[in-house]
């Protein structure tokens, strides 16, 4: 049985892209913290949370599965249930996603669905309690490593709708590198950089945005 902890320092910059001409609209910080409890075979459980100006989201995540042919590859399910409140609108959606995955020493593939709510918070001062539903979204996620989790340092890019802390329709791409340094046998620093669609509940078609993460893991 693995128990981790991770903590995180996110930013990220808001822009517009009109032509050759880029504006920038907004650089805030985020944080998240997370445990992630994981047995021998693979199946584990995920919990995390990330607040950032005017934004709370929280993630449950399940995954279990068998090893694959060779003996290093996993394939799995993975149910996740994700709640994001954005305060500043007066906004709140709930996630539940559904994927079939498979990994090897270098690869993680997932495809599957998701089904979101979108509502305005009831304490909101105009009122209104109306309902989005968006049934059947296609997620997938395809990352990609140079060395296998075991080495005491990666690098590695990959791109995806869908990710902890927030899931994209299958239109609007993350693309990002990411990297690993093992300190010593419990300590990993962690860092990723990427670009994202950065409109609200996926409501703006010209917003982008680059963020990155700082953060480290605790393996016990």
């Amino acid at each position: 049985m693995a128990f981790g902890a991770y903590s995180q320092g996110y930013m990220h910059s808001k822009f517009i892209l009109e032509g050759d001409y880029n504006r920038t609209q907004k650089f805030g910080p985020h944080a998240a913290l997370g445990i992630d409890c994981r047995s021998n075979s693979g199946n584990g459980v995920n919990l995390g949370y990330q607040a950032g100006p005017g934004k709370h989201s929280f993630n449950l995540a399940y995954q279990m599965g068998t090893d694959g042919f060779t003996g290093d590859d996993f394939a799995y399910i993975e149910n996740r249930y994700l709640y994001r409140r954005f305060t500043s609108y007066g906004l709140q959606e709930f996630n539940a996603v559904l994927t079939l995955g498979y990994r090897n020493i270098h690869w993680n593939f997932q495809l599957g669905l998701c089904n979101r709510y979108i509502a305005e918070v009831p304490l909101r001062k105009n009122g209104g309690e109306g309902v989005i539903f968006e049934p059947m979204n296609v997620v997938f996620n395809i990352q990609g490593n140079l060395f296998d989790q075991d080495h005491p340092w990666n690098i590695g890019g990959g791109f995806s709708n869908y990710r902890e802390f927030i899931i994209e329709r299958v239109t609007l791409f993350y693309y990002t590198l990411h990297g690993y340094y093992d300190i010593d046998e419990h300590w990993r620093m962690t860092g990723e950089a990427g670009l994202h669609p950065a409109g609200v509940l996926n409501l703006s078609a010209q917003y982008n945005g680059f963020f990155f993460n700082i953060g480290c893991t605790y393996k016990h």
